[in-house]
């Protein structure tokens, strides 16, 4: 028997009714990029393993474990490693300092849609091939613009249709508070190191706060005992965080405050922010982003400031329903025999001039199962050429919901839709 073949563990295939959804999400969240001034960029599923090691930090999940590297043969002069992208923040940062575009924009608004790659263990919403949504405002240290992110990514969560998503919120502080904060981890979960995971045990020598966000269930409930003390924040950072919030309840979001949310990337710093979902389980984080005022000068650029966020496809795919509406055609166009199919085809093409979707069924078959075909892919109106009208000019229209058929003129078919365009577009 020969081998038959399974896609690989931890990606997905997308049905059509999916990957109508998927296209869906990406058109409306164009839309709303488009409207606030912020443009596409496209890059490449290729980068330099330095990248994110200096970017996301030696010590994140994403470096020590989760990133593909590229095996290829024969010698390499330059010693580059190269990887599957696992994230798209310090990508856009590359791009951004590779083209030195601090030397003509004071401000960068982009955003980017592709494929991401993470050597997770796979699991519902975990996935080793991924898709974000992303966007990343590079130049200014204006909250406005925290701001302005979190209203996009809500903005494109109800465009899908996505209505049960809370909206998680926090602030690091700037680097010194965020210091603080590890220092004062550290001393609180030390006596609770044996309770820990072996990651975190680990975690609590090299980078505290990534404790914070292990997913692992006794961990979780070590964390959730710390008290919620902001105490480590300064003056300036507090203020900032209270405006982010007055302007949010200015706006009619809702949020949480979860001082004890630090996402899971060590370049953030400042405003933090998670969208969960109930329907996800444990894997309930639809998307997340917040502040990274180091980062551009940590990967060797201007001492730059900015904010971004990225939102996950295939979770919000499954927060969604199977979509039952798909650019299938609605009209159907068929005929009775042998010498009336390229008639028929060429009524089909018509059909299409005029912006109508149109499909045939297979002429080889009889017309009878061609109605029945027809009728299996939800067509509304079927086009009938049969021998005895076809003489006279005319064809069978054929109201597949109404279940109702009149003959009329060939020309007059294009009316006769035109008539019924709500149901058939």
């Amino acid at each position: 028997m020969r081998k038959t073949y399974a896609s690989i563990r931890g990606t997905c295939d997308f049905s059509p009714s999916q990957a109508f959804s998927f296209n869906n999400i990406i058109n409306k969240a164009r839309d709303i990029f488009s409207l606030r001034g912020y443009e596409e960029i496209i890059l490449p599923a290729l980068e330099e393993a330095g990248v994110f090691v200096r970017g996301v930090g030696k010590t994140s999940d994403i470096v020590e474990k989760q990133m593909f590297k590229v095996i290829r043969s024969g010698s390499d002069a330059t010693r580059q490693e190269i990887v599957l992208r696992p994230e798209g923040t310090a990508q856009v940062v590359r791009y951004y300092l590779q083209n030195h575009l601090y030397n003509q924009s004071s401000l960068s608004k982009f955003f980017y849609i592709g494929a991401m790659f993470r050597g997770e263990r796979p699991q519902r919403g975990r996935l080793r091939q991924f898709n974000h949504i992303g966007a990343e405002v590079i130049g200014s240290a204006s909250i406005e613009f925290d701001v302005e992110i979190i209203v996009i990514a809500l903005k494109i969560l109800d465009a899908a249709g996505i209505k049960d998503r809370q909206l998680q919120l926090n602030t690091l502080g700037c680097h010194d508070d965020k210091e603080n904060f590890s220092k004062n981890l550290k001393l609180s979960l030390a006596k609770e190191k044996s309770h820990l995971c072996e990651d975190c045990q680990r975690r609590l020598d090299t980078n505290p706060l990534r404790i914070l966000d292990c997913k692992k269930e006794g961990c979780r409930r070590i964390v959730s005992s710390l008290g919620k003390s902001q105490q480590h924040l300064c003056k300036d950072c507090l203020d900032q965080f209270e405006k982010i919030r007055s302007m949010l309840d200015a706006l009619g979001i809702k949020y949480n405050h979860n001082p004890l949310l630090v996402r899971g990337l060590d370049y953030y710093t400042n405003t933090v922010f998670e969208i969960t979902s109930s329907k996800l389980g444990s894997q309930d984080a639809l998307g997340a982003g917040g502040r990274y005022n180091s980062l551009i000068k940590d990967m060797g650029g201007p001492d730059i400031a900015a904010t971004g966020f990225a939102l996950g496809i295939e979770r919000m795919l499954l927060c969604l329903p199977e979509s039952s509406f798909s650019p299938k055609a609605k009209v159907y166009v068929l005929c009775a025999n042998e010498e009336l199919r390229q008639d028929a085809l060429k009524m089909t093409e018509k059909i299409r001039g005029h912006g109508i979707a149109a499909d045939t069924a297979d002429f080889a078959k009889s017309l009878k199962a061609q109605l029945r075909y027809a009728q299996k892919k939800g067509a509304c109106v079927v086009v009938i050429l049969a021998e005895e009208e076809d003489k006279a000019g005319k064809c069978i229209l054929k109201d597949m919901e109404a279940s109702t058929q009149k003959v009329i003129k060939k020309e007059e078919v294009f009316l006769a839709l035109k008539g019924l365009k709500e149901r058939i577009k």
